[in-house]
């Protein structure tokens, strides 16, 4: 597992985005995984300017170099599709944020009146 932990450190390391942009890699129950750390921006709610951390993706130890690039890139996509989706806003209210419950989401699309739809939306382009 060292080569393998020393070959993830080392391509993390030639990976560059934002400045301060940086990947973790981090342990937790005897799991590996890279993170997206060092994240500046101004919070959605608040306005204040925070770091912040993104999501945890889990490794094997038989990934290769080309597998932890396209992790780093994902991590990337997904921490500016998170930050894109709170910020996004429908009359003030962010409608595609990344931290709305499921079990509420269910319970309103389950309640056909709830949708929106035209009545040619199959047929005309």
């Amino acid at each position: 597992m060292g080569d393998f932990l020393e070959m993830v450190i080392e391509t993390a390391k030639q990976i560059k985005y934002k400045p301060g942009y940086q990947f973790l890699l981090g342990e937790a129950d005897g799991r590996y995984y890279l993170q997206l750390e060092n994240c500046q921006g101004v919070c959605s709610v608040s306005y204040t300017h925070k770091a912040w951390r993104g999501r945890k993706q889990s490794l094997s130890e038989y990934m290769c170099k080309q597998e932890i690039v396209g992790i780093c890139f994902a991590l990337v996509k997904d921490a500016e599709e998170h930050e894109m989706r709170e910020w996004f806003k429908y009359k003030g209210v962010a409608i595609y944020s990344p931290h709305l419950d499921p079990d509420k989401l269910v319970e309103f699309v389950s309640d056909p009146s709830n949708t929106c739809t035209r009545p040619d939306q199959m047929t005309k382009v």
